[in-house]
Formats: C-alpha cells, sequence, structure tokens
C-alpha cells in the first residue's frame, strides 16, 4: 500500500496527461475535459514535479511528449479502463439486487443449489448468494437475509413458512442391508453402528428420539457421531453404519442406489423444511425469493401477507 503512496499521482492529473497527449494540445485537451486551459496546465505542471520529470514541450506545432511522457502514455490509457471497469463493476454490483441465503452443508448440495438455479433463470435481475455452513445460523447472524433449515420451531425472533414437508427413516448402503435379516426389526439396527449428526442440533431428529418414538425407550448411543451430515451420508454409503435420513436431503443418493431405506419406519420431520426470517422485513429481493421457495410457480402472486 505504501508502493501506492509513494508512485500514484491524482487521477485527475493523469487524465488531464491523457487528454493533452491524445489531442496534442492544451486548448483541445481543455475543452474535451470541460475545464479550463488554466487547470490542464496546472494538472499537467502538478503532474511532472510529481515525477520529476518534463512530460511535454510546447511547439508551434502543438504539444509533443518527451520520452519519459510518450512512456507513460504508452500504458497509462489502458490502466485508467481498467479502473473504470473495476469502480464500475462496484457500483452496478452494489445496484443489482441479490438476496443471501443460509443454509446447511447437505441441504445447499442435494437440494438449495438446483432451487438457486431455477430461481435465477426466471430472475435474471436477482442474484442470489448462498452462504453455506455446519455450523447453527445463530452463528452468521446479521450476514444472512433468509435462512432455509429443517424445522428450528423452538427459533426465538423469526418468522418462517413452510416450504416441504419432511421425511425421517433409517438408511444404509446395499453391503448393511445384505446382512440384515429379511425383515429386521428396530433392534436388528441396533446391532450396528448407529450414525449421528450433531446431536446437539436441536433442529434435526436424532436417533434417541426416532427410537424412543418406535417402543425403544433406552436406545444405545450412537458409535459415530458426525458434524456434517454430508459428512454422515459418505460414512453411510461406504458401510459404516445406519443413518437416520432426511428424505429431501438423502433422495438423490436413494435414486442411484448408493443408500437404500430400511424397513417400514419413518416419522415426519419436526416442524418440515422451512425458510425464516427475520420478522423486520425482507427487502424486495430476499421477499421474491422467499415466495418462491414456497410457491415455485412462476404465475402465483408476489403479494406476502404480513410480510
Amino acid at each position: 500500500m505504501r508502493k501506492y503512496r509513494r508512485l500514484l499521482p491524482s487521477t485527475s492529473r493523469l487524465v488531464a496527461f491523457v487528454a493533452v497527449a491524445k489531442t496534442g494540445s492544451i486548448t483541445a485537451a481543455a475543452e474535451a475535459l470541460g475545464l479550463t486551459q488554466a487547470a490542464v496546465s496546472r494538472q499537467l505542471r502538478e503532474l511532472e514535479d510529481f515525477l520529476e520529470q518534463n512530460l511535454a514541450n510546447r511547439t508551434p506545432k502543438g504539444i509533443v511528449l518527451t520520452s519519459a511522457g510518450q512512456r507513460l502514455i504508452a500504458d497509462l490509457p489502458t490502466a485508467l479502463d481498467t479502473i473504470c471497469d473495476a469502480v464500475e463493476a462496484a457500483i452496478h454490483e452494489g445496484k443489482t439486487p441479490s438476496v443471501t441465503v443460509f443454509c446447511d452443508h447437505s441441504l445447499t448440495t442435494s437440494w438449495l443449489n438446483r432451487r438457486v438455479m431455477e430461481f435465477e433463470g426466471e430472475h435474471p435481475g436477482i442474484n442470489v448468494q448462498v452462504l453455506s455452513s455446519n455450523r447453527p445460523p445463530e452463528a452468521f447472524s446479521g450476514q444472512f437475509d433468509v435462512a432455509v433449515l429443517h424445522g428450528r420451531p423452538e427459533t426465538q425472533g423469526q418468522e418462517s413458512w413452510l416450504i416441504a414437508t419432511d421425511r425421517v427413516f433409517p438408511v444404509c448402503a446395499p453391503s448393511i442391508l445384505q446382512r440384515l435379516p429379511a425383515q429386521p426389526s428396530l433392534r436388528d439396527l441396533m446391532d450396528f453402528p448407529l450414525l449421528e449428526f450433531a446431536p446437539t442440533r436441536r433442529d434435526w431428529l436424532h436417533w434417541p428420539d426416532f427410537l424412543k418414538a418406535h417402543g425403544i425407550d433406552t436406545p444405545p448411543k450412537p458409535k459415530t457421531t458426525f458434524d456434517s451430515y454430508a459428512i454422515a451420508i459418505e460414512a453411510a454409503r461406504l458401510g459404516q453404519g445406519i443413518l437416520l435420513g432426511w428424505e429431501i436431503v438423502v433422495a438423490p443418493h436413494l435414486a442411484n442406489g448408493a443408500l437404500t431405506a430400511i424397513g417400514p419406519w419413518d416419522m415426519d420431520a419436526p416442524g418440515g423444511l422451512r425458510v425464516h426470517f427475520s420478522p423486520r422485513g425482507l427487502s424486495d429481493p430476499a421477499r421474491s425469493f422467499a415466495h418462491w421457495l414456497r410457491h415455485p410457480d412462476p404465475f402465483q402472486s408476489l403479494t406476502l401477507p404480513g410480510v
């Protein structure tokens, strides 16, 4: 940064020099820039003082650049154009409607990315930025407009809309299914490692609650836990154990045969899949995206009651 301050003169002086060099005249440069001749002469002189080099000589035929001036004009217009492009892009970026969405890693890869692509196809004027993490959304407070989460009915200070219902059921790799009885019981599943995701996350259904809901009050503790559901899925795919599969997330793995559902047991996912937002309201881009997640039919109204 110190090099910039030492070597970069003011842009107004550089622009004045480019105008003089291109027009070959102080008068013409002043007309092109909408300045007085005195102002252009002063900026040229100040630039020469800064560089400690004479850049141009006045002759009866006009301005003639010195070798230093010729060297400077060789690269300067391109450099100024690059700076202008960067500034223009920054201005455009700041004015382009955008919405930042928080989502869990596993849900991002299995579901959200596809929905974002569909939304941007229907709303090309809105940019969607995805903030994906295994950490809870509270760790990123103020950094996103809406959050797409499983359930979380206990979340305080937020409003939410149901996007889709979801089911939870045991899943495993075909290699484990072959080792189970033809009609296994839930207790048969407990002979295998139970893979668990972030047992402290209250927005996810965990093995103890699932087994208790099906009549097993004292289930063993899961033998392997992960802080990433995506990694837990990969462990299940590799045959390391049995995982509680959230249908929306594991659907691609069920479709390609990498995972298979076990038995007749399932539960409704608590709260379903929801889009959460602050009761303070939504920006127009965030409102459009949240409503589209709720009603992806492009012909439905974007009027949002209560927002």
